[in-house]
């Protein structure tokens, strides 16, 4: 969780400091942040979850990189835990890829709204 709480405060920090340097489409930009922290994180999932189905490899059941362990913690590890957190970080990041483009106009509509 402590991943999840860092990259909300990097996004909005980022876009706080976009707008106060009057950088064209703040939110936009904080979006593009946002999706390549989400496939950053479903990259490091989808490896662990992978790491978990090679029973050969680990002693038991473990977390195979830092990020995962941040972005799962502690409790209940189970393979079936780690696919459905590696196939939720997947869907978060569709969403994602999706809204960006619709972030983008509404943004630059609006900003164009202003300047008339």
């Amino acid at each position: 969780m402590g991943f999840l709480f860092g990259c909300l405060v990097l996004i909005i920090g980022s876009i706080l400091v976009f707008r106060n340097l009057e950088i064209i489409n703040p939110f936009s930009k904080g979006t593009g942040i946002a999706i390549a922290l989400s496939i950053f994180g479903a990259v490091s999932l989808g490896q662990n979850y992978t790491q978990s189905l090679i029973s050969e490899a680990n002693d038991g059941i473990g977390i195979s990189n830092k990020l995962a362990f941040w972005i799962i913690g502690e409790d209940g590890w189970s393979q079936e835990m780690f696919r459905n957190m590696f196939e939720l970080s997947l869907y978060v990041s569709l969403i994602l890829i999706v809204a960006y483009p619709i972030v983008l106009v509404i943004e630059t509509k609006l900003a164009r709204n202003q300047h008339k």
